[in-house]
């Protein structure tokens, strides 16, 4: 994958992590040749990573809603070892502070979606 970590990942003495983030910042920018942009989705490059990962929980919201019955995941739960109760009370409070996106607030509200925490939140 070229899923790079941008803190301190060197291959052969270079700054790897740091090259990407660059190569995303021109993206955004629009100052990155198209040609560079094609080389780089063929290579399997992401433009945005924290997408995937968000994706990612919220399908392993919808499997524990479908063993379980509802959303509200306790605040100390894992899901195939990733923190999904830690996940959902995070994306309670970027709501809270209309930090959340309109997409994904739509996502888990068609989910399910509790924005207020329950009591067993904090005793699980």
């Amino acid at each position: 994958h070229c899923n790079v970590p941008s803190t301190m990942h060197a291959e052969q003495g270079k700054y790897l992590g740091k090259w990407v983030d660059h190569q995303q910042s021109k993206k955004r920018k629009a100052t990155l040749e198209q040609r560079q942009v094609d080389l780089l989705e063929h290579a399997g490059f992401e433009w945005n990573i924290n997408d995937k990962n968000w994706d990612a929980m919220f399908a392993l919201l919808l499997q524990f809603k479908t063993k379980n019955g509802h959303c509200n995941v306790p605040r100390r739960h894992a899901e195939q070892g990733k923190s999904l109760g830690d996940w959902v009370s995070k994306q309670r409070f970027k709501k809270s502070k209309a930090a959340l996106e309109q997409r994904r607030v739509d996502l888990l509200e068609q989910a399910g979606f509790e924005w207020k925490g329950t009591d067993n939140d904090k005793n699980w």
